[in-house]
């Protein structure tokens, strides 16, 4: 049974150790793409923002490692 005046916690959405915040700036067609994809992936627009800004500095990590 729960107190009616208990307040519900708030849910987290970005792992542990996720404390820097970021602004980016993007176009109206970007940000249309980034909703369809996080409605695609079921996260937030931020969380999805982020998964994508990964894969990005993965890739360039993997691309400039062969191109030396």
């Amino acid at each position: 049974m729960t107190t009616p005046n208990a307040i519900a916690p708030k849910p987290i959405y970005a792992p542990k150790g996720c404390n820097c915040p970021i602004m980016a700036h993007v176009t109206e067609d970007e940000r249309e793409e980034l909703k369809r994809i996080a409605e695609l992936e079921m996260r937030t627009l931020s969380a999805t923002a982020r998964m994508l800004m990964l894969r990005g500095i993965a890739q360039y990590d993997q691309d400039t490692l062969n191109a030396e």
